[in-house]
């Protein structure tokens, strides 16, 4: 079996409202839907994020896998090994891409789930977090999200029709007090819950130990980036008793070892895109697993596709001690013929070879012409409610 046709769909996936973050505001996510065909016949499908700018690196880097038998995921990686070091964080989004495809063609060719082939089966329902953002407003009135009462009253909604056992809460778009404010409402609203703040990075060391003294009462499963990198949070950590996350300063193995030996986090938010591959994510986990380090998976606006290789990933690791991020439950749109569906805050592993899902053609094809027509989705948008221009590191 050899790789011998790779072709790619750029699509965007629209959110019910607009999402605020400390990095702008954005109405969804551009991602690159991949098919990768055989010369037997078979084709492998997957997915990653980013537009243009991962499709020059996809179209770049293809030829690496063509020809190749994509059992031989080792040897086909060795020959990317410098791509993300002139190309970063791009070059690994392209690299993930490809390689989820030959995950998906190894499994349809075993007639296995792509969770078998990563060390078994261990658990078929996957929990997530409901994902809280402030919103602004869309044309059709849904959004709109700014005070502590409408954040609650999103997250009742989210919880009563999904089933939520989790809340993680996006901050880095108001003051840090209003935050609080708003993360306080919601302990007090679901006391049983577990929850997680996350302002992206955006505050200074200084207001992180301030906030997080206040957020040690609110009994917070973690505090995920409150400031910009290793350094920072390593200061930061030492003065607050919450467990630190992180998907932001450790983004690849040269990180990991400095944000481990540094105590910067106690939680890695894994990624398959932004790691460079699945292979790469549960390499990553394992490595975690050996420093007692928690683990779970951070979310890019993962649509159909990349969300059925989470669950794989999810169903194979050791222990999952924490409900994953997903955007999906803001997303209307997808490109397979069964979008996943929440039971109980979980999504059940899917059934069949590979990722077990299937693209849906017309799905797709709508999708593809939408991102023709209006281009990439910046999700880094200016956000012009924000006073500051443009946000920056230790901004609050």
């Amino acid at each position: 079996m050899r790789i011998s046709e790779i072709e790619f769909h750029k699509v965007n996936i629209p959110f019910e409202a607009p999402l605020r973050w400390s990095g702008g505001v954005e109405d969804g996510w551009t991602r690159c839907i991949i098919r990768m065909r055989t010369d037997d016949g078979l084709e492998g499908i997957g997915e990653t994020q980013g537009g243009t700018p991962t499709l020059v690196q996809l179209e770049g880097i293809k030829q690496y896998f063509l020809g190749e038998d994509p059992f031989d995921l080792e040897h086909i990686l060795k020959k990317t090994w410098w791509v993300p070091f002139y190309h970063g964080t791009t070059g690994r989004l392209a690299i993930s891409g490809l390689e989820m495809c030959c995950w998906d063609l190894m499994g349809k060719a075993t007639d296995r789930p792509l969770c078998q082939l990563l060390g078994g089966r261990l658990r078929t329902e996957i929990p997530f977090a409901a994902y809280v953002f402030y919103r602004h407003r869309s044309p059709d009135g849904l959004g709109g999200e700014t005070t502590p009462d409408e954040i609650v009253t999103h997250t009742r909604d989210l919880v009563d029709r999904y089933g939520f056992k989790t809340i993680k809460l996006k901050g880095g778009v108001l003051p840090p007090e209003q935050e609080y404010a708003a993360t306080a409402a919601l302990r007090e609203a679901f006391p049983s819950h577990k929850l997680r703040f996350d302002p992206n990075a955006l505050w200074s060391v200084e207001t992180a130990i301030r906030l997080g003294a206040k957020f040690e009462a609110l009994d917070l499963e973690y505090y995920e980036d409150p400031v910009w990198g290793i350094e920072g949070m390593t200061r930061a950590r030492r003065d607050v008793r919450i467990p630190f996350a992180t998907n932001m300063c450790v983004t690849n193995f040269d990180q990991l070892p400095v944000g481990i030996r540094t105590g910067a986090i106690d939680v890695l938010l894994g990624d398959c895109q932004e790691w460079g591959g699945i292979l790469a994510t549960k390499k990553a986990a394992h490595t975690c697993q050996a420093f007692q380090i928690g683990f779970t998976l951070h979310s890019g606006g993962e649509c159909g596709v990349s969300t059925a290789a989470y669950l794989h990933i999810a169903a194979s690791l050791p222990v999952l001690p924490y409900a994953l991020d997903s955007h999906y439950h803001h997303q209307t749109a997808d490109v397979i013929t069964r979008p996943h569906e929440y039971v109980d805050g979980c999504f059940r592993l899917p059934d069949g070879p590979g990722l077990g899902v299937e693209l849906d053609e017309d799905r797709l094809a709508e999708l593809e012409e939408t991102n023709r027509r209006n281009g990439d989705i910046l999700i880094y948008a200016h956000d012009e409610a924000q006073q500051r221009n443009p946000p920056f590191q230790g901004q609050w």
